[in-house]
């Protein structure tokens, strides 16, 4: 498949290459023929634990590239990963793919991902080939290729049913006029599972699990527009998908529907297993120099879904408020949100939850050496209760909260200076829920302080750090904390050439009353040489030692150090 598509790549690429015109043609010919740019990074990592299984490979490696062919200044950029797996190779390269693009002219092919709206084809890997044509203002986009592979079954694993799917193809158009500010674009998705592509004696498995190959077609739209020399936006995309879950399922016997069943049946396949859902996000934003807002409106369908796109939150909708503003020659700055969204848009739960988010953060410079950051968030969940089936106890009422502060200070200087920074983040998880309060308390708190104090030996170009911790969680059944102390440092040597620096952690652990200690140590080294080249050396280990280990707090250490080498070219 990765030769078919690279073929039909280079193929497409001649084929535009022809229709140039003259000034172009001479334009490339007093260009360099052939520029080979990039990079290549090749890592090995070794890797021991005692006390507990490993959790690593013993030895590994990882050797990736970015090079880039620019032909007669034609960009073509590749890139690829080559990594040691417990199972077989099925292919040289893990990742492979281009990207060539002239003037208004960009192919893929390989690997590659596209975004043309979050709701339609939105980021989806696809192994393939696309072409996107922007010819002024025009826009225009085709793609076509392997949005998944038929998953190989582990029979001799306990979970081997996990991510099981077909083999899916699909392709995607986009139409559409204007530029990055302001444009509007038509795109349609259509994407199918291969039922014939499992394994011999997989399909009693999928049957079994109630995985059916599925088959789908979405269409929507994409736009923006920009106003009052950008200061006012609006932006919204929406689509509706058709999603056939089973295309085997039996036909629509109904009369009424035949007509329109007929018309759709010669698009994608349609049967009683195919519902339509519909999405829909719009924004509108006012920005100044100093001040901007933005409200936001979301509605997501029950049950929706692009085979374009990875994951979707469903069946919500929501409204958002987020100010921002600078004040004080942007020594203030602050920037929030508040939202409101539910749930049940179909009326078909048991129980409809409202949900309230709030943020805001402040970050003040009260003089030339101090200042503060704050930061809040909040987050709650009410259900509404529909039925007098839905026992009180499963209410969900919920309440989140989180504080952060970070006052800091720092003294600068020509020889040395200082930083000392104080941070402390609260949070707390709180039910709500008078039936369940007292029978089942959830609550739970979390403290984390830090305090840091850095020294920079600025001619030396060097620095030395120490921070103290202290985290703590409790909730009804858990005690967890530790306390302790990290101490590190920074320096460069041989002009830049030469990078270094290290670090040490003393724990004192505690998990309800158990104790225990933790020694944690890093080392990265970095060696450029020849402007082009770099060593780097990197070492990790972590020691936990309990007062009273067992099979749940074990006694363990493990290590982990890479060697690798770059080369930009």
């Amino acid at each position: 498949m990765q030769r078919k598509a690279f073929k039909i790549a280079i193929f497409i690429f001649f084929a535009l290459a022809g229709t140039l015109n003259a000034q172009q043609v001479e334009q490339m010919i007093r260009s360099r023929p052939v520029v080979f740019s990039g990079n290549l990074d090749a890592t090995t990592i070794f890797y021991n634990a005692g006390g507990i299984p490993n959790r690593y490979l013993p030895f590994n490696y990882v050797i990736a590239g970015s090079p880039v062919i620019s032909i007669y200044g034609i960009q073509i950029p590749f890139s690829f990963i080559i990594g040691k797996q417990q199972s077989n190779f099925v292919q040289p390269f893990n990742q492979f793919g281009l990207s060539p693009s002239y003037k208004w002219i960009t192919l893929h092919a390989g690997y590659r991902n596209l975004t043309w709206s979050p709701l339609t084809l939105g980021g989806h890997t696809f192994l393939g080939a696309a072409l996107e044509l922007n010819p002024g203002k025009f826009r225009f986009g085709a793609m076509y290729g392997q949005l998944n592979k038929a998953t190989v079954l582990d029979t001799t694993q306990s979970l081997y049913f996990s991510n099981f799917s077909y083999k899916r193809t699909g392709m995607a158009v986009r139409i559409g006029y204007g530029t990055e500010k302001s444009f509007f674009d038509l795109i349609t998705l259509k994407a199918k599972d291969d039922a014939g592509s499992l394994q011999p004696g997989h399909k009693a498995i999928a049957d079994s699990m109630g995985i059916a190959p599925a088959e789908n077609l979405v269409t929507g739209y994409n736009m923006r527009l920009s106003l009052w020399k950008d200061h006012l936006v609006f932006e919204s995309d929406g689509a509706f998908s058709l999603y056939t879950y089973d295309v085997n399922a039996p036909a629509i016997q109904d009369s009424a529907y035949e007509k329109d069943v007929e018309r759709i049946g010669n698009i994608t396949k349609v049967n009683i297993s195919s519902e339509v859902y519909g999405a829909i996000q719009a924004s509108i934003r006012y920005k100044t120099k100093n001040f901007s807002v933005r409200l936001q409106y979301r509605h997501i369908d029950p049950g929706y879904q692009s085979m374009g796109a990875y994951f979707l939150n469903n069946d919500l909708e929501n409204y958002t408020i987020a100010p921002s503003f600078v004040l004080w020659k942007n020594k203030l700055r602050f920037s929030g949100s508040l939202g409101i969204q539910r749930d049940d848009l179909s009326n078909s739960k048991r129980a409809k939850s409202r949900k309230v988010i709030g943020s805001a953060n402040l970050s003040a410079d009260l003089s030339d050496r101090f200042g503060i950051d704050l930061g809040f968030s909040n987050y709650s969940i009410n259900q509404t209760v529909k039925t007098i089936r839905f026992a009180d106890s499963l209410k969900v009422v919920q309440s989140s909260r989180q504080f952060s502060i970070m006052p800091r200070y720092m003294i600068p200087g020509l020889t040395l200076s200082h930083t000392i920074t104080l941070a402390a983040n609260l949070s707390q998880a709180k039910e709500l829920n008078p039936a369940r309060a007292d029978s089942l308390n959830n609550d739970i708190n979390t403290n984390n302080y830090l305090l840091n104090y850095q020294l920079n030996f600025v001619p030396q170009q060097a620095a030395v750090f120490i921070s103290l911790n202290h985290t703590k969680m409790k909730s009804q059944f858990l005690s967890d904390g530790n306390m302790g102390v990290t101490i590190g440092g920074s320096k460069t040597l041989l002009n830049n050439k030469v990078n270094l620096s290290a670090s040490g952690g003393y724990l004192l652990s505690k998990r309800n009353e158990e104790k225990g200690r933790i020694i944690t140590g890093s080392l990265q080294g970095r060696y450029n040489f020849y402007k082009a080249h770099a060593f780097k050396l990197n070492a990790y280990y972590t020691g936990n030692t309990p007062d009273n280990p067992s099979t749940v707090y074990p006694k363990f250490s493990e290590w982990r150090a890479e060697l690798g080498y770059g080369f930009s070219f």
